[in-house]
């Protein structure tokens, strides 16, 4: 007997019949059986997934297999949500969200924008096609690992050079070996500060042109600037950024067709958010407030 007790198929056994019954208890008995239906839709469906897994379609053994698996899935799924085994997984919560969502992104899909549609976007969103102002420039380095006075040195090369064009490798002649190019060509102030940080590119933008100016300090130590030559900030016109108007309208779409759907199905719902504060307490992180 007690052999018996301690056999783990007992344990399952005994598990499984806990289970239904408790399916029998909460769930409301029923005279009519539901119905299961496998329809084209679902066999179109199951062929298709199949042959893209296999690279070929089914044979009649591994089709009716897949019938199998249908009913069996559906069976299980059914019993599963009378069980509520769905309630508080987030897992499932999140797929349900996901599915919602690509059926609204597919009605947006449908609904290809005319001409007129993406000339009103791009017009109210020409700020996402604007073209950084960039700049070209040369620039001689002074490394402060070389020079205890690389300050001063800039200053006084700057006094002799300021009437001066830079000319073959003057950066080198007159400065210190840098380790990036010295002469850039059409940056922005990104693609500057990428290299050289932001107070450096911020700095070169503002400069005069056809002039050297400094001392300019960078992550790498300090810098005189001659600036070739400016591009003022420019709006692209809609035919060279019409693949981006087009995408950016599609996602913004999404985003509506998402919201509406959303706010149909919330006016369904009486909300009611209910949070004692003592339960917050210690476990939002607080931001101070600026005052007024």
């Amino acid at each position: 007997m007690k052999k018996l007790i301690a056999n783990p198929l007992v344990h399952f056994l005994l598990i499984g019949a806990g289970l239904f019954l408790l399916y029998e208890v909460v769930s409301p008995a029923s005279s009519n059986q539901e119905i299961i239906l496998i329809d084209d839709e679902i066999v179109d469906r199951s062929i298709l997934l199949f042959q893209k897994e296999w690279g070929r379609p089914p044979t009649q053994k591994e089709f009716d297999g897949l019938i199998d698996r249908q009913v069996k899935q559906e069976v299980l799924y059914r019993q599963a949500l009378k069980m509520n085994l769905d309630h508080n997984d987030e897992l499932i919560r999140r797929r349900m969200e996901q599915k919602l969502n690509f059926i609204t992104n597919d009605l947006a899909t449908m609904d290809e924008p005319s001409e007129a549609d993406l000339e009103s976007y791009y017009q109210k969103n020409q700020a996402k096609y604007i073209l950084s102002p960039k700049v070209s420039y040369v620039h001689i380095y002074f490394n402060p690992d070389k020079r205890s006075t690389a300050r001063a040195d800039a200053e006084r090369i700057l006094q002799s050079i300021s009437n001066e064009t830079p000319t073959g490798k003057i950066s080198e002649k007159l400065g210190d070996s840098f380790p990036f190019l010295s002469e850039v060509r059409r940056a922005s102030q990104g693609e500057i500060a990428s290299q050289m940080g932001d107070e450096f590119a911020a700095s070169v933008l503002d400069l005069e042109v056809e002039k050297w100016s400094g001392p300019i300090l960078s992550g790498y130590g300090t810098h005189l600037v001659y600036v070739l030559e400016t591009f003022p900030e420019e709006i692209l016109p809609l035919p060279s950024v019409r693949e981006d108007v087009m995408r950016d309208y599609q996602y913004a779409l999404y985003q509506e067709y998402n919201d509406k759907i959303y706010e149909d199905f919330k006016k369904q719902y009486e909300i009611r958010i209910q949070i004692s504060e003592e339960l917050l307490k210690g476990k939002l992180i607080e931001i101070p407030s600026t005052g007024n």
